[in-house]
């Protein structure tokens, strides 16, 4: 059932390409892999700084693949592992967007004054940071119910 909040994601991402002026010529502009690089330098060691990296991908196996909860602590540390990993993807988002902001507007000032259009072309790809902080943000909400939902569940047993 996971799969339907990935398709949710794309399907939405799609309709606002489709409907823009480009049409869905324009859905190449949402890769950026510099800023997926970004989320992959901050969360990973920040997850592991906090201890909690195996624990995330535990959650990710005991929602998507199915595994079965050994213990209490083991669903607890599951669940503080992805909120920590959501929460990081929004700082992560805003931090890597103001930085492409700060990058962006020193390299289109020249002596003649301000490019308008490289500082409209890299604003939109600074964007992108928080665009896909917001979309991770999105895809972990359904993994943090399910970790809650089997926590209850653990419990009633």
């Amino acid at each position: 059932m996971y799969i339907l909040a990935v398709i949710g994601v794309i399907l939405a991402v799609l309709l606002n390409t489709a409907v823009s002026e480009s049409g869905l010529d324009a859905a190449i502009s949402y890769l950026d892999y510099i800023s997926i690089l970004q989320f992959v330098i901050i969360i990973i060691p920040i997850l592991a700084a906090s201890g909690l990296l195996k624990d995330f991908n535990n959650a990710l196996k005991l929602v998507i693949g199915r595994k079965k909860a050994e213990s209490m602590l083991q669903l607890k540390r599951a669940k503080e592992a992805v909120k920590l990993a959501a929460n990081t993807s929004l700082a992560s988002g805003a931090m890597a967007t103001c930085c492409g902001f700060i990058v962006n507007v020193h390299n289109s000032i020249s002596s003649t004054g301000i490019d308008i259009e490289e500082l409209a072309s890299g604003s939109a790809v600074s964007v992108l940071t928080m665009f896909y902080g917001l979309v991770l943000y999105l895809l972990l909400l359904p993994v943090k119910s399910k970790i809650e939902i089997k926590i209850s569940e653990f419990m009633q047993e």
